[in-house]
Order: structure tokens, then C-alpha cells, then sequence
């Protein structure tokens, strides 16, 4: 399996991959409501995908977010978690960030993944709050 990050937009055919894996992760595992899964921002967005031949294995947007980016929708295939794809997607996402001159990244974490993100430089801020019936912490990644 290639670890290859690729970049698409919401009009690619690799979005459709996307779209599916994202419904598997968050609707189907973790019972997020179909109806908020997708949103405004997913039009605009900037999308990364991670393949295994021609099937989208793990993913993630980028929204522009005042002067930082907004990174979310983050999802790796069940069988694929703990094999360093999210860690990919990230580390990509710090060096969009840097390359765009974006001040911080910010996201809203779960908070059983938050010890995912601090290793990779985030802290949370800010009080637990309900996101779709789980608790998330903002999380938020000042660019040097």
C-alpha cells in the first residue's frame, strides 16, 4: 500500500471514496448523524486521501479558518488504525499549513484521540464540549 497523500477536490471521482469511508467511520461506527456528516464546508474544502489500488484507506479536510486552517473529518479505515496513516495525514497538514503561511491549525478532536494530536504538537484549549453526542476538545497547533 502506497502512503502517498492526495490532494482532491469535492469534484473528483475520489471524492465519492472519501465520502464512503467517512460514512463507515463516523455514521455506521460511531453513529454520528448522516445529516450533519457532510456539511457546507465539504464544497470548498481542500481534501487528502490516502489509497490502497483504487480505494480511499484514510482521509481529511482543510478549511481556511481566519488566519489558520481548520483541519477535520479525519478517518482511516478500521482495519488500517495504528499503522501511522493518520500521522501522515497530519504531518501533511502541518506542511500545507506552513507552505500557506498559516498562523495555527485547529481542530476539534475527540477527546479519546486528543493524545493522538498532542504528539504531534497540538494543545487542547478551551472547555470539553458535545460534537454529534461525543466529547471533543479543541485542539490548536501554533505554526514556528
Amino acid at each position: 500500500m502506497s502512503t502517498e497523500i492526495v490532494p482532491i477536490r469535492s469534484d473528483s471521482p475520489l471524492y465519492a471514496g472519501a465520502l464512503r469511508l467517512r460514512h463507515e467511520v463516523f455514521v455506521v461506527e460511531q453513529a454520528v448523524p448522516a445529516d450533519i456528516e457532510v456539511d457546507e464546508l465539504d464544497e470548498g474544502a481542500q481534501h487528502y486521501v490516502v489509497l490502497e489500488g483504487e480505494e480511499v484507506v484514510a482521509t481529511m479536510r482543510i478549511v481556511p479558518y481566519g488566519g489558520a486552517l481548520k483541519v477535520g473529518r479525519v478517518a482511516v479505515r478500521k482495519d488500517l488504525r495504528g499503522a501511522g496513516l493518520g500521522r501522515r495525514l497530519l504531518e501533511e497538514a502541518i506542511r500545507i499549513g506552513a507552505a500557506q503561511g498559516a498562523r495555527a491549525l485547529v481542530l476539534n478532536a475527540q477527546v479519546v484521540a486528543a493524545p493522538f494530536y498532542r504528539k504531534l504538537g497540538f494543545v487542547e484549549e478551551g472547555p470539553i464540549f458535545d460534537e454529534a453526542g461525543i466529547p471533543h476538545t479543541r485542539m490548536v497547533r501554533v505554526m514556528a
